[in-house]
């Protein structure tokens, strides 16, 4: 039983990796620039409520990376 279990959470972890999120890059240089001067205002994109989206211009953030923003300021 406790083999099944271990297999189960490995399974679910490398699940949980593939659900990255692609920032954008250098190519969408005006895109990047909506983003920089934007005052975000995000709302969870689907139930789960790990992914995130700004009401204004779209930016797209998981919710980890959004927590650790706000503890470092």
């Amino acid at each position: 039983m406790y083999i099944i279990e271990k297999i189960i959470r490995i399974f679910s972890k490398l699940k949980k990796r593939e659900n990255n999120i692609i920032i954008p890059n250098e190519e969408n240089e005006p895109e990047l620039e909506d983003i920089l001067t934007c005052k975000h205002t995000f709302l969870p994109v689907d139930s789960t409520g790990e992914v995130l989206a700004c009401t204004k211009c779209g930016y797209l953030v998981t919710k980890d990376r959004l927590k650790i923003n706000r503890d470092s300021v």
